[in-house]
């Protein structure tokens, strides 16, 4: 073959993982899943052996000359140590979710991936999907006349602790800073933001932990109707000024679940709603002169393809290019999540630092089955 398969190890088999596993393992050419681990060994063997790879440690993932590409699906608290542990190794990381947690954290992180000069990008990959990527294709092409506003609105209930293992063990939980929903799906709605208009300049909001003291849910649990305090926002509110001057609002919550979002470009000549960013194929409704029309996904990759922004880096690394989810993307994300947690305090307008490029775009060519892993491969 004319470009060899990057070998990747994954740390961390939680629940996320069986999707990232299955696709890292059977939907890219690019990359040769070789091993798992994850700090409760019974999880990592059990699925080692479902997909017929090496249960590992993540010592061994870490130090296996082999292994260039090493994606963290660990829990968010857990980001930062495993981040820096697989960039001190040697290694490009691609992680799940925010990077981590604070901005000093993510300043470490830089340090050391620009002094090894490693690729390191950040979840999410969904915005490579179908369905974003024909959301930006119609923006683009003025199909809404000049954007003016975006307006973005989640509402979900929040699992809590399940069992005595997740609460001892995984701390994958609302008990924990940054385990709570702005942090696991505010930058699903930013990135495809970030997608479509670039970087944001300014931004002001609010957050807050909405009954910070609750009940263990799960009877199963031996602490079950004890009370466990909620350690990360729950409820967030952000307007954001793009600089290309449109502007955005984004509102997130945990605290009531209506099982449904909303995400609306409003443009001079009409309004597109671009559908879920956890989704790959959400469906894409355009708006104008009182008529509402389904539009056809136009990119490859409508079904759950994550590991997509694992296998765009492997491509990248093959072929000298940049990855399509940059490190500055994920950095900034997670400025603006902290700079909305400012504002709460001081009430101020925050001015944002950081800043990236915006993404190229998949080639909008129609492939289908094994073909689609060619829309990676152009970069154009």
């Amino acid at each position: 073959m004319k470009y060899k398969p990057v070998k990747v190890g994954v740390i961390g088999c939680g629940m996320i993982s069986d999707i990232y596993l299955e696709n890292l393992k059977n939907k890219f050419y690019i990359t040769e899943l070789i091993g798992c681990s994850d700090i409760v060994e019974e999880k990592a063997q059990r699925q080692a052996e479902k997909y017929g790879i090496r249960k590992m440690t993540n010592h061994e993932i870490l130090n296996d000359p082999e292994i260039e590409l090493i994606v963290n699906l660990t829990y968010a608290s857990a980001h930062y140590e495993v981040n820096r542990e697989i960039l001190n190794a040697g290694k490009h990381c691609y992680c799940e979710k925010m990077m981590c947690i604070t901005m000093d954290e993510a300043q470490e992180l830089n340090r050391i991936r620009k002094e090894k000069n490693l690729m390191f990008a950040s979840a999410p990959d969904t915005f490579l999907g179908a369905g974003m990527q024909t959301a930006r294709y119609i923006i683009d092409i003025g199909l809404i006349g000049e954007p003016i506003q975006a307006q973005a609105t989640l509402t979900r209930g929040y699992h809590m602790i399940k069992s005595d293992d997740d609460d001892a063990a995984r701390k994958y939980s609302v008990m924990y800073e940054g385990g709570g929903i702005p942090y696991d799906m505010g930058g699903y709605y930013l990135h495809e933001l970030f997608n479509i208009f670039g970087p944001v300049e300014s931004v002001c909001g609010y957050a807050k932990t909405r009954n910070a003291e609750r009940p263990y849910l799960n009877p199963r649990n031996s602490k079950f109707d004890d009370l466990f305090t909620v350690n990360t926002p729950n409820t967030f509110s952000a307007v954001m000024q793009f600089k290309n001057g449109v502007f955005g609002s984004m509102n997130i919550s945990s605290e009531y679940d209506t099982g449904r979002n909303e995400f609306k470009i409003y443009g001079t000549r009409g309004i597109l709603s671009i559908g879920d960013p956890n989704l790959f194929g959400d469906s894409i409704i355009l708006e104008k002169n009182d008529m509402s029309t389904q539009i056809p996904l136009y990119f490859p990759y409508k079904t759950n393809s994550r590991g997509i922004g694992a296998a765009d880096m492997a491509w990248a690394l093959r072929t000298g290019r940049p990855p399509r989810i940059s490190f500055e993307m994920g950095y900034h994300a997670l400025e603006i999540i902290n700079a909305i947690l400012a504002c709460t305090d001081d009430k101020k307008v925050k001015l944002l630092s950081t800043d990236f490029e915006r993404p190229i775009p998949l080639a909008a060519d129609i492939y289908s089955g094994g073909a689609e892993e060619r829309s990676l491969f152009i970069y154009n």
